[in-house]
Formats: structure tokens, C-alpha cells, sequence
């Protein structure tokens, strides 16, 4: 949706390797964080151990649905993953957008 410039994906993506123990350019997950901060602890936390109700997976641990290749992470900041629903925030408010995730991943028997 083209939120944040390729410098600033560039940025995030050095920094979610860096909050999950991988190699990464310390330089840029520096500046990372200010990004994460801003786009993406409110649903993968300000630790970036995610938020489930919110469908926010953890970052800080191994495991990886798409990769946690800079490459793919590149991918799925850049352009969000089909896993996931697409964008609503142009038709419903963040607090409903949180409610219907609350809501239907109570209706999958997640933990």
C-alpha cells in the first residue's frame, strides 16, 4: 500500500532479523526500530512477540510461515502475505478492524 519507502522496509526488515536472533546490518535495524515502532508494534507488540487475538504472528522466534530470509521478509512487508486478510482500512476502523480479528479467530478453535 506503499506505507513505507523501500529505505524504510530495508530498515524493518534488519530489525525484525535483529529482534529474532538472526544476522542483520546493525546500522539499518538501528533505524529499524523507529519504523517498527510506528507501523508495527501495534499488532506484533512493542517486543515484537506478536498478539494471536490479532492474528500478529511472533518475531522474535524461529519459526517462519514464508521465510525469514531478508528477501522474504522484503516480500511480505512490502507486499503483505495471502495468509491474511486482505486490507480493510479504507471500509472499517481500526478498533472494528481489531474486532472482527478477534472474532473470527475465535470462530478457528486457535489457542
Amino acid at each position: 500500500d506503499e506505507l513505507l519507502e523501500k529505505e524504510q522496509i530495508a530498515e524493518v526488515v534488519q530489525q525484525v532479523r535483529a529482534m529474532s536472533g538472526q544476522e542483520h546490518d546493525a546500522t539499518l535495524a538501528a533505524a529499524g526500530v523507529t519504523v517498527f515502532e510506528e507501523n508495527c508494534a501495534s499488532c506484533h507488540g512493542d517486543d515484537g512477540k506478536g498478539n494471536r487475538d490479532l492474528g500478529a504472528p511472533n518475531l522474535t522466534d524461529a519459526i517462519w510461515l514464508y521465510g525469514g530470509s531478508v528477501d522474504a521478509l522484503t516480500h511480505t512487508v512490502t507486499y503483505s502475505r495471502s495468509g491474511v486478510m486482505p486490507n480493510w482500512n479504507t471500509r472499517l476502523s481500526e478498533a472494528d478492524i481489531r474486532a472482527v480479528s478477534v472474532y473470527v479467530h475465535g470462530l478457528g478453535g486457535g489457542e
